[in-house]
């Protein structure tokens, strides 16, 4: 059931992603790009719009999560998509975040923010269900064929 939820969830974030930037939330660093945007809830400062950039990774993911399950490169129900997907997200969420102002006051002079370090037990965890599903696969490739079913 997780590997079926996992296929579609990064289309969720994606567009949560769509409504921060919307409401002017999780605003990124001051910039000189050309595509900064300016959140005048905010201030008038041309600004990274990490919001933005999240939400295209997470198009991304869905597109390259559903490719290799329309390949059937791997079975679904091993744990496999589920790993890929969160692996996937929580690890352009960490990149991304350094592009993103500090949400709450604790987290000045902290090397990573609270939403990387929040990342990485999901980063673990996706690339754990990766191998475990990888492994889980190749186990029932193996599997010789019952004499009965010959028969």
């Amino acid at each position: 059931m997780l590997d079926i939820i996992a296929v579609v969830a990064p289309l969720g974030g994606a567009f949560i992603r769509l409504a921060n930037l919307m409401n002017s939330e999780m605003i990124g660093y001051p910039t000189d790009k050309p595509w900064a945007f300016i959140f005048r809830k905010i201030d008038d400062i041309p600004r990274h719009p990490a919001q933005l950039y999240e939400s295209i990774a997470y198009f991304l993911i869905f597109f390259t999560v559903y490719g290799v399950y329309r390949k059937n490169l791997t079975k679904i129900g091993n744990g496999f998509f589920f790993g890929l997907s969160i692996f996937l997200i929580f690890t352009m969420r960490f990149l991304i975040e350094f592009l993103k102002e500090d949400q709450v006051a604790f987290e000045k002079g902290m090397m990573f923010n609270m939403g990387q370090l929040l990342s990485l037990p999901f980063i673990a965890l996706g690339l754990f269900f990766i191998t475990r599903g990888r492994r889980h696969q190749n186990v029932e490739e193996k599997k010789p064929e019952p004499i009965i079913e010959k028969l």
